[in-house]
């Protein structure tokens, strides 16, 4: 019984020694401003998931959750990069529609 139990209790102790994910939320926060200066209106919906993302991430963080946290602001940075790629993306596909136009 005690072979069954110790990756168990071998788990929690991994989780109970887990840092913080600042590093993780620094870089998360970044990027979605970055994002939200660029894509606002472009790509809006990516720019609430990554927003919503760390917000939750802060959340787990002050409830001491720090590996739920760090994959949460990791989603986080990810969405924002995304709405950050595609905004570029619309504003690129925007500008080569007017120089074809002529306008």
């Amino acid at each position: 019984m005690f072979r069954l139990a110790l990756p168990f209790i071998a788990a929690l102790a991994a989780c109970a020694t887990t840092d913080p994910p600042q590093p993780e939320l620094t870089a998360a926060r970044e990027m979605v401003a970055q994002a939200r200066s660029a894509a606002g209106t472009e790509a809006p919906a990516e720019l609430a998931a990554a927003q919503g993302k760390l917000a939750r991430a802060e959340s787990a963080m002050q409830r001491g959750h720090y590996e739920h946290a760090r994959l949460l602001a990791e989603q986080a940075q990810a969405d924002a990069k995304l709405a950050w790629t595609n905004a570029e993306k619309a504003r690129a596909e925007r500008a080569l529609r007017q120089e074809r136009s002529g306008t």
